[in-house]
């Protein structure tokens, strides 16, 4: 995921630049400056507004990713698509796309949004935010509980080992302790059992974002690696032990997400239309 996010930022800061330049610095705009060099035919109208080449081309390519992106939704039903490559890839692959349509249709009608793609807009917009949310839901459920489980277990496992090369004596009293200290610290609940999904959810994220910047306590004595062992051991524990929450939410999250996804479509093939019969 962290190539198409590269690409996405380096995609967005361009088209960034280049529309700035376009609305205020005209003298600063690459396409401009390539139009001046004659790289682009001077009959060819430069312009950030609405219905220009620029815009045209962004709204296909925006339009064009939105399509593609279902490749992902085609490879999870269809069977003689299942050996095309990881499904993870695929889901990866189907953010990517979710992500640079929208922000290029953005760009498409200049931040100007009103009537009929308005409706299509702030669809867009929604299927991609729960799009978003969605994969979280989907790697929380990668894999079967009993998987995860005994993943856990292996992860722990490296503890012992940690202490026996340190030649570090821990009872088990205290190693518990700070094994159940880890599990609250990478977001389970102390109530997890019959547990609102909304407050898994909640309790999983806020785990995430505190492992994105720090790791659980340990006693000084251990050895370091102790931290990121018993991080990664309560994620796949929470994992394990709220697998049936996500997989809750993800059902709900299907029902939400789908209408919108259908509806952004419909209007979109609309305006393409309308555009093209009327030539506006």
């Amino acid at each position: 995921m962290k190539k198409y996010l590269n690409v996405f930022i380096v995609a967005s800061i361009l088209v960034s630049f280049e529309y700035y330049c376009l609305n205020f610095k005209p003298s600063l705009s690459i396409l401009l400056f390539l139009q001046a060099k004659g790289y682009i035919q001077q009959t060819v109208k430069i312009s950030a507004d609405p219905g220009r080449v620029v815009s045209l081309w962004l709204g296909w390519i925006g339009l064009g990713a939105m399509i593609i992106m279902n490749v992902y939704s085609m490879r999870k039903r269809f069977a003689f698509m299942h050996g095309w490559g990881k499904l993870s890839n695929w889901l990866n692959f189907h953010v990517f796309c979710g992500l640079l349509g929208p922000m290029f249709i953005l760009f498409h009608c200049n931040f100007k949004v009103h009537g009929l793609v308005a409706i299509s807009f702030w669809s867009m917009v929604v299927s991609f935010s729960s799009g978003i949310i969605g994969r979280y839901f989907y790697v929380q459920l990668l894999k079967a509980r009993v998987d995860l489980e005994n993943e856990a277990t292996q992860k722990l496992s490296r503890l012992d080992i940690a202490f026996q090369k340190n030649n570090i004596i821990v009872t088990d009293d205290e190693k518990r302790t700070y094994t159940n200290k880890a599990l609250v610290f990478a977001g389970l609940p102390s109530e997890f059992e019959n547990i609102n999904p909304l407050t898994a959810l909640a309790s999983s994220m806020a785990g995430d974002f505190r492992r994105a910047f720090s790791q659980p306590d340990v006693p000084s004595a251990w050895p370091d690696i102790s931290k990121y062992i018993l991080s990664d051991y309560a994620v796949s524990q929470r994992r394990a032990l709220l697998l049936e929450s996500f997989q809750r939410l993800m059902g709900h999250w299907h029902t939400f997400h789908f209408p919108f996804a259908v509806f952004m479509y419909l209007v979109a093939i609309i305006h393409v239309a309308t555009a093209l019969i009327l030539g506006i």
